[in-house]
């Protein structure tokens, strides 16, 4: 028995890297597909020697959008200038990867573009807690920094069009491009179009996966209850709330409105907490 970790799946077969970096094309057993948990790429299983998966091992997370296991960290990246931040969508983003409770690296590329604004931003996003980094692939900055954060882990690449995803792939480790366009030829579909989430390997035990959805925002699986706590600067002041659980909408005393009003939660951030909100409570009359 082998084990190893999904790499991709591709017309019902799953292709399986080992510890010493070999990829089994395999198979899975009828019994495991009776299973409730369907086989993800990232998860951890055992193979047989004549190619089927015989065990999904136990996974630390997972998300059904995009549909994946196993994630150690998402880098969510996006540029200084060209094209500018959309502060709504980052914020949208950084909910939802929260909501699957997995570490965020906010990455602001393309830095040699960066101006006071962008200063401010660091800090902002530094304050509530997240883990900020710099980088620019023109200067070669950052480079350095990116690749210790993706070492020894499972990281999803998440951010907009054309924010420099992939030029900071190709500068961490050039087979990037090599494996991205493999796939492509082998599956004949455009290199810039991906459908099913995939694996590449950077060495034995550190992955980049490239996903399909990690850009489709939705938020029909966060309830009214839950959105408060994925703005993680928020649980410093809901002590301070009369009513629990607290909106933080139209309750006459409310402590995160006390810190928008005295500048201790910045005002774009809890546009975004409203902007989602409404997107929620639309979903619900819905249904």
């Amino acid at each position: 028995m082998n084990s190893g970790i999904v790499i991709k799946n591709v017309n019902g077969y799953f292709y399986v890297q080992d510890e010493v970096c070999t990829v089994h094309e395999c198979k899975v057993r009828g019994r495991i597909k009776k299973n409730k948990y369907s086989l993800l790429v990232g998860d951890r299983v055992e193979i047989s020697d004549d190619g089927f998966v015989e065990t999904i091992l136990p996974r630390k997370n997972s998300m059904i959008r995009p549909a994946v296991a196993n994630i150690d960290q998402v880098v969510l990246v996006v540029a200084a200038h060209e094209p500018d931040i959309n502060l709504l969508l980052l914020n949208k983003m950084l909910v939802m990867i929260e909501h699957a409770d997995i570490p965020i690296v906010l990455c602001i590329n393309k830095c040699d573009l960066a101006d006071s604004e962008t200063d401010e931003l660091v800090v902002l996003y530094q304050s509530i807690g997240y883990t900020v980094i710099t980088t620019s692939v023109y200067a070669n900055l950052g480079i350095a920094t990116l690749k210790e954060i993706l070492s020894h882990k499972v990281t999803a690449f998440a951010g907009p069009s054309g924010v420099g995803k992939s030029s900071l792939l190709n500068a961490v480790d050039s087979k990037f491009a090599f494996q991205t366009g493999e796939v492509s030829d082998k599956i004949k579909r455009g290199k810039h179009t991906t459908r099913h989430a995939s694996l590449f390997s950077l060495d034995d035990d550190s992955f980049i996966m490239d996903t399909p959805g990690f850009s489709a925002i939705e938020f029909s699986d966060i309830s009214l209850e839950r959105l408060p706590t994925l703005f993680p600067e928020f649980n410093n002041y809901v002590e301070n709330c009369k009513f629990s659980p607290c909106y933080h909408e139209h309750e006459p005393v409310c402590g995160v409105k006390e810190a928008i009003n005295s500048n201790r939660i910045t005002p774009s951030r809890y546009a975004a907490y409203m902007s989602i909100r409404k997107d929620i409570q639309s979903q619900r009359k819905r249904f």
